[in-house]
């Protein structure tokens, strides 16, 4: 599948998390960006809808997973767009309003093989519970080349107590794993039907990197140890 060599949106399932949220909803929990050699500001972004008759006050929490060295982000809510060290901030939102949660992916330096990988947790702030997240995945086209693997790989079980497999998992040479401290925990080299041990982690929410044979990472998911 060919994609276009300038930012592009991959919103996923903006229909599905209608019913996963009650006081609000979120157009995608992935939003993948292909970035321009060209520019040193990329950015991607998602909508946020307040589906009550009520004001709502929301939060975002912001956790770079992976990032390329010397690149950074920062994030506009609905009131403003924040400086890098701000990693999070609350928000009103009126009702049945819509409106745009913008992450914006810094390179400065242009380098041409920048990426990172960023989770972005909204919450109503009165009830914690109503909450989604949001991964944020940004890759660079190598050798001139913008044609990736289409980002459709599916995670089970999700959550686990001991291992994950994947499906639709044909392009997938490599998956790196990643703690929400930014540490890389575990790699794996991708085999048919493989289960992928997590049995030596400890409980908590993971992040996978899934590379291509070319290296690139072309999609992000979170798994659930419990």
């Amino acid at each position: 599948m060919k994609r276009l060599f300038t930012i592009l949106f991959m919103l996923l399932g903006s229909l599905s998390f209608l019913s996963a949220q009650q006081s609000f909803n979120v157009s995608a929990t992935e939003v993948w960006s292909i970035t321009s050699l060209m520019t040193d500001d990329n950015e991607a972004h998602f909508d946020i809808t307040n589906r009550s008759a009520a004001v709502q006050t929301i939060r975002w929490e912001r956790t770079v997973i992976d990032i390329t060295s010397g690149c950074n982000s920062q994030v506009c809510d609905l009131v403003q767009c924040y400086i890098p060290s701000v990693s999070t901030k609350t928000f009103e939102i009126d009702p049945n309003f819509t409106g745009p949660i913008i992450m914006h992916f810094l390179n400065p330096d242009t380098l041409p093989e920048a990426g990172a990988i960023i989770r972005l947790k909204m919450s109503n702030v009165n009830i914690p519970e109503d909450s989604v997240t949001v991964t944020f995945l940004y890759t660079s086209p190598l050798s001139g080349t913008n044609d990736l693997p289409q980002a459709n790989v599916k995670l089970f079980p999700n959550p686990t107590t001991d291992y994950f497999q994947l499906e639709n998992a044909d392009a997938v040479q490599r998956i790196r794993v990643f703690s929400l401290d930014n540490r890389e925990v575990a790699r794996f080299t991708a085999a048919p039907g493989e289960r992928y041990s997590l049995a030596t982690q400890p409980a908590g929410v993971y992040m996978l990197a899934l590379e291509d044979s070319k290296g690139r990472v072309f999609q992000a998911m979170e798994v659930v140890k419990r």
